[in-house]
């Protein structure tokens, strides 16, 4: 019984652990201040079943763009997969949006198949390999950075930047969840990498990070 509650109160203190950090990725983000990105990477929020996106999709989006329409970077990457009510991917809808802002097809890569976070990162390595080692600027939401960065630096990126899309007007509906979803990134990744670590591989494996 006490190994038990040892265990409840390790676990409590890194939910803890995690809300703080959640919580300081809101107060204290800073803009991004370089110029020479290789890649703004946005990551999806959700869609509709009528092939619309979300209010937060929508902003991830519209803040990718507005960022790309600068000149700091020369390509946008979608990174979002299809959902059972969905009528296409969340990158390609997302894609769909920067095109009719404007955004040359040449400039755009949808990654379709994520569905968490760590395959957001994981397939935006497989999908453009020569990022892992430039710098990306990551545009999600306040509550969402902190986990982005890192799960993105799990996947092998070494340069990551962060760029929020409610830059002054704080969103806060999701932050409530993060804790719990820290901890469940933490065991998920450090299950892939053991398992590839001894050799497997394949969509199968990939589902570990649902």
């Amino acid at each position: 019984m006490h190994k038990l509650w040892r265990l409840i109160e390790i676990g409590l203190l890194l939910l803890v652990g995690f809300g703080l950090a959640t919580l300081a990725g809101i107060l204290l983000y800073d803009a991004p201040e370089r110029d020479d990105y290789a890649a703004i990477v946005v990551l999806s929020h959700g869609a509709l079943p009528d092939g619309s996106l979300t209010a937060q999709s929508e902003a991830r989006t519209r803040a990718g763009i507005a960022l790309y329409e600068t000149g700091i970077a020369p390509r946008l990457v979608m990174s979002g997969g299809q959902g059972t009510t969905d009528p296409e991917s969340k990158a390609a809808l997302m894609a769909a949006l920067a095109r009719s802002e404007g955004v040359p097809d040449e400039a755009l890569l949808a990654e379709g198949g994520s569905h968490s976070t760590l395959q957001n990162a994981l397939y935006t390595a497989r999908l453009a390999p020569d990022l892992l080692e430039a710098p990306i600027l990551l545009v999600t939401h306040r509550y969402h950075g902190a986990r982005s960065i890192a799960s993105f630096w799990w996947a092998g990126f070494e340069d990551i930047h962060f760029a929020a899309a409610d830059p002054e007007e704080i969103i806060w509906p999701g932050a409530e969840w993060e804790p719990i979803k820290w901890a469940g990134n933490v065991l998920r990744a450090a299950g892939y990498s053991i398992a590839s670590g001894i050799g497997l591989e394949g969509p199968q494996l990939d589902t570990v990070l649902n």
